[in-house]
């Protein structure tokens, strides 16, 4: 019960009852205006008094009891747009369980003060409906709602149809009208909206539905499921803590269970728990409440399986309950058919690839995600380039796949997906070579699981020749990942299933030979490797003669046997036409020779190799591969006592690398720029301190992503970490050692940017930070709250690649060269003093 004040009503306090029963028939006033009885009755007044202003309120408060977790950004757009001086109509759109009514009911005890005729919150599911009337009985209900009956509207008894009645009372008035649909479809609203809205002088209708209404001015605010734990989150307990899901899970666990907590222990379970969830508050609310009993590992593990997973319950992924059908949500048949279809898909998916997989023209595709996404069976996420990608929550995949496999037709639309994208990963493999490769990774980053399900059904089928060829178009993307494992698992598999056409064949043996050098037990490769060399030469096939030449080569060098290394280069550098094609592969075999000439000693001549490797790889535009070579030509150049030159190239490669997240690569950066720390700057304490945490996470992040340090000169070696450990005592030592293995990427890229000092012959910040536009010192800002670009783009409402510039420009004008530098001058003070401290020491986090 509430208490409030009511325009008039000469300012008498009215307690109004909430209403939890259905409406009765439109002739029984007496039932429909007893569910909001007031228990002080207003004062008198005639005929020619201003109608009386109902009460703001709710037919019934149901969340006031627990707390709102994760929606604060939501609100508060909802909320601007509701209280726009314009009346207008809002839909709060999403799934079943993603909280819109909660959110809604936030939204109204809010801002319903705002509108000075107050509000009303209807919930259409505790009314009675009739079908008899033309619009189903939805303005009655409303009408009976706002307690209005025939002679109740106005002061002389005018209103005879409910329509009437509603016009008749919002006529002149500024309100709130919040219509919650609960299970039923919005029919009939749109209607009622053009009906009345003319008549008020504010009207603000928010729709609370699964579906739009599908009217011109509608905005349609969808609300997604609370966010997930990513690796990084997951990795650490703190970050992770602050995620939603997680949030709610803790919050709501800790109601029935006040001992629970968040814990190393129990933190990757309770991430996987959120995860398969998917961020939904209402499966979240279930899962905690079978926490009171239960472990997270033990309800993880019923989940998984299916056990114990009610009818229902929201909490399960329903693939043990072949009963469950398919939710068609007011969709048509064929748009049904095509959601069912769709659930192939492991993650997100565009249009392109709906389209591709069923061979649908793209018109069609479009328009029939679009009728998916209003009737919010597909979610969606916004793309950098302005493009829409779709998911599906893993409750509805589960009940397609199970339809699909009922219905015998998901061996075959699985076939179709794999054979989508066999095509389109051979499609992109030759984007990694050149000025596209940012894109390809962005793509197989949306195509990696899904390349893991077509891999499963081609394994499941026997098709040996089919998995070979899919898992040779990705082995580059998992050996840029780190992900040896994947690419040795899938391409063994490969040819375990045999493989008849010889080309295919060979491919798929020179790519098991490559990833194997990555292995612990890099002489594996040596046999496969030798049976395609020997098959490339019979069929007189330069190119293939020469990529496995590199890559025994590679193996030589791994096993330090230089002269054979040199010997297998040279061959392979005598059979390019230096006049032809073939500049990239030239720049490759370059690359790898001035490797082999520094670990021989012959310095120069590796440097001569290595800068004309770079200059070949950005006449190919070949970001990456040159950011490789300049991690071998840093450390050449800082072996020369260059050590300026040294940390700019490195420094420059390694943000490069890391941006790109090839892990591999930025394993060895950490090293590279680890010695130039020690020589540099080893003069202090606590630069031997991050040495060792430097070098324990670039061997944690080795072991993670394969061995590819191999050829660096003293990386991770026993003179480096003896020196290291030395200087500082083994106990220190062994300390730092570990912290270093527990960062992130991440942490550790950010850990080596800063440990480098500024030159002396860089200008000072008091000269520059002024010189800085009002959006760079924006970005620098932001910078220094240890934003990435792509989270300053999202805090700006600006283009990621436009952060990217802004950021470029500031490094350039402040003469930096790291992201840690340009916080480190933004933070300093501007006086001459605090120049001068700036100025000297080494630049701390």
């Amino acid at each position: 019960m509430r208490a409030q004040s009511n325009e008039g009503t000469k300012a008498t306090i009215r307690i109004v009852k909430t209403a939890r029963t259905a409406r009765t028939g439109w002739t029984d006033g007496e039932s429909a205006r007893s569910a909001a009885q007031p228990t002080t009755l207003p004062t008198a007044r005639s005929s020619t008094t201003s109608p009386i202003t109902p009460p703001t309120t709710h037919q019934r408060a149901r969340y006031a009891l627990t707390s709102r977790v994760g929606r604060d950004t939501e609100l508060a757009d909802l909320k601007a747009r509701a209280t726009a001086p314009n009346g207008q109509v809002l839909t709060l759109t999403g799934p079943v369980g993603v909280g819109k009514s909660r959110l809604a009911d936030a939204l109204f005890e809010q801002i319903s003060g705002d509108f000075a005729d107050g509000g009303r919150y209807v919930e259409l599911d505790t009314l009675r409906l009739r079908d008899s009337d033309p619009d189903g009985g939805l303005a009655r209900a409303v009408a009976e709602a706002l307690e209005l009956t025939p002679g109740s509207a106005d002061g002389n008894g005018a209103g005879d149809t409910p329509l009437d009645l509603l016009r008749d009372y919002l006529g002149g008035r500024d309100f709130l009208l919040v219509l919650d649909c609960g299970s039923r479809p919005p029919h009939g609203i749109a209607e009622l909206w053009e009906a009345v809205a003319a008549a008020a002088r504010r009207l603000c209708l928010l729709t609370v539905s699964t579906q739009v209404l599908g009217m011109y001015g509608e905005h349609r605010v969808p609300l997604f499921p609370l966010a997930v734990p990513t690796p990084h989150d997951t990795a650490d307990l703190a970050r992770l803590g602050q995620v939603d899901s997680v949030r709610l899970l803790v919050d709501r666990t800790k109601a029935v269970r006040p001992g629970f907590r968040l814990t190393q222990e129990n933190r990757e379970t309770v991430a996987r728990l959120c995860q398969m969830l998917d961020g939904m508050p209402l499966a979240i609310e279930l899962a905690a409440s079978r926490l009171k009993v239960s472990s997270p590992r033990v309800l993880l593990d019923e989940l998984s399986t299916g056990t114990g997973t009610g009818s229902g319950t929201g909490t399960g992924t329903d693939s043990a309950a072949p009963e469950a059908e398919v939710d068609t949500l007011g969709l048509p048949p064929a748009s049904v058919e095509l959601l069912v279809r769709l659930g192939v898909f492991t993650e997100s998916f565009g249009v392109a690839e709906a389209a591709g997989v069923f061979e649908l023209p793209l018109d069609i595709t479009r328009q029939a995600l679009e009728e998916m996404v209003d009737h919010s069976a597909l979610l969606t996420e916004e793309q950098r380039d302005g493009s829409i990608r779709f998911w599906m929550l893993r409750s509805s995949r589960a009940r397609a796949l199970e339809h699909l496999r009922r219905q015998d037709a998901l061996g075959p639309v699985r076939a179709d997906h794999a054979v989508f994208f066999i095509r389109q990963m051979h499609g992109i493999r030759r984007e990694l070579e050149g000025p596209g490769q940012t894109v390809a990774l962005e793509q197989f980053g949306h195509w990696h699981q899904d390349v893991f399900a077509a891999l499963e059904f081609l394994v499941e089928s026997g098709n040996g020749e089919a998995v070979a060829t899919l898992a040779t178009a990705a082995q580059p993307y998992w050996l840029l990942r780190g992900e040896v494992e994947s690419a040795t698992h899938w391409l063994s598999a490969a040819v375990r299933l045999g493989i008849d056409r010889l080309l295919v064949r060979l491919a798929t043996l020179e790519a098991l030979g490559e990833a194997l050098l990555l292995t612990d037990d890099p002489a594996s490769a040596k046999p496969w490797l030798n049976e395609a060399l020997t098959a490339y030469a019979e069929l007189a096939d330069g190119a293939g003669v020469a990529t496995v030449r590199q890559h025994l080569a590679r193996l030589a060098q791994i096993e330090r046997n230089l002269p054979a290394a040199e010997n297998l280069l040279t061959l392979v550098l005598a059979d390019l036409d230096p006049r032809g094609g073939g500049q990239w592969c030239r720049g490759a075999v370059l690359a790898r020779l001035a490797e082999v000439r520094r670990d021989r000693g012959d310095t120069a001549s590796a440097a001569r190799h290595a800068t004309e490797a770079v200059r070949l790889f950005e006449r190919a535009e070949d970001a990456r591969s040159a950011a490789r070579t300049k991690l071998t030509l840093a450390g050449l150049t800082g072996a020369q006592g260059d050590y300026d030159r040294a940390e700019q190239l490195a420094c420059r490669a390694l943000l490069l690398l890391h941006d790109r997240g090839d892990l591999p690569e930025v394993a060895r950066g950490l090293v590279v720029l680890t010695q130039l720390l020690t020589h540099k700057y080893g003069r202090t304490a606590a630069v031997w301190e991050r040495a060792a945490r430097l070098l324990g996470a670039a061997d944690a992040l080795r072991r993670r992503v394969g061995d590819t340090l191999a050829g660096q000169p003293e990386a991770v070696s026993r003179t480096l970490l003896g020196q290291v450990s030395e200087r500082m005592g083994r106990s220190a030592f062994d300390t730092a050692w570990q912290e270093g293995a527990r960062c992130t990427p991440d942490a550790a890229v950010a850990l080596a940017l800063a440990l480098i000092e500024p030159t002396e012959h860089q200008p000072r910040p008091t000269d520059l930070v002024g010189s800085l536009t009002r959006r760079e010192h924006e970005v620098a800002m932001l910078v220094t709250e240890g934003l990435t670009n792509r989270e300053v783009a999202r805090r700006l409402g600006i283009a990621e690649w436009t952060a990217v510039n802004h950021m470029r420009k500031v490094m350039q004008k402040l003469g930096c060269t790291s992201r840690v530098q340009v916080a480190g001058r933004m933070l300093r003070p501007l006086d001459q003093g605090g120049a001068q401290a700036a100025a000297g020491g080494l630049a701390r986090r």
